[in-house]
């Protein structure tokens, strides 16, 4: 589905308004082909038809599978192509989401905005920076996906190349394109077994108790 005058029109406005930062358009469901989806457990997440899934902890019931405004994703990006995801950070503007809750938005494991996201800063605008995309379940209150890791479902794309919109160092500014959903994939959140937290876990304090020794 090609953008609408109106949508164009937006995102020229927004690329002067944020002159100083590169744009990625988070648009998803009902403006490209393929979607790109969110899953746990082989389920895609929020949606009128979704079920399934039902477990002893709250993001296994049926309800909260259903339930897209419990399940959040959000865009991490650095300037620059093939970064590694180490570098990689939280984006800008409009770039975190729940999925589709079902009433404004049926399509289970997808989200729609007409938004864009922010990266990095100076005249980015037709530049290559490296994205990727993040989720994971936050209807117990986590409001991070750092603060997700080993605790709730969380999953991430594959990383993408992906040039910039936005103003450029010269010339009128660059509208941003929609996300390469064929590079980024889709999402297929898990939590790891609570042996390999364990591990974790013993591994960090070892480490700490080295630290405290060498002090």
């Amino acid at each position: 589905m090609k953008k609408t005058l109106t949508g164009t029109l937006a995102l020229l406005a927004g690329a002067y308004a944020v002159h100083s930062q590169g744009l990625v358009s988070m648009a998803n469901y009902g403006v490209l082909a393929p979607y790109i989806f969110v899953s746990f457990n082989g389920t895609a997440l929020g949606g009128a038809n979704t079920g399934g899934g039902v477990g002893p902890t709250g993001y296994q019931t049926a309800a909260s599978m259903a339930n897209g405004t419990l399940w959040t994703v959000q865009l991490w990006g650095a300037p620059g192509a093939n970064d590694p995801a180490s570098s990689l950070t939280p984006a800008g503007g409009s770039s975190t989401f729940t999925l589709a809750d079902g009433v404004s938005d049926g399509v289970a494991g997808t989200w729609y905005t007409s938004g864009t996201a922010t990266i990095g800063s100076g005249n980015l605008g037709n530049t290559t920076a490296t994205i990727e995309l993040v989720a994971w379940y936050s209807g117990s209150g986590i409001g991070s996906y750092a603060a997700a890791v080993g605790v709730v479902p969380t999953g991430t794309s594959a990383l993408a190349n992906y040039t910039l919109g936005g103003q450029p160092a010269s010339g009128p500014p660059v509208i941003p394109g929609d996300l390469p959903s064929a590079a980024l994939g889709n999402i297929a959140l898990s939590i790891p077994e609570p042996s390999t937290i364990a591990l974790g876990v013993i591994g960090a304090s070892a480490f700490l108790m080295r630290l405290r020794r060498k002090n």
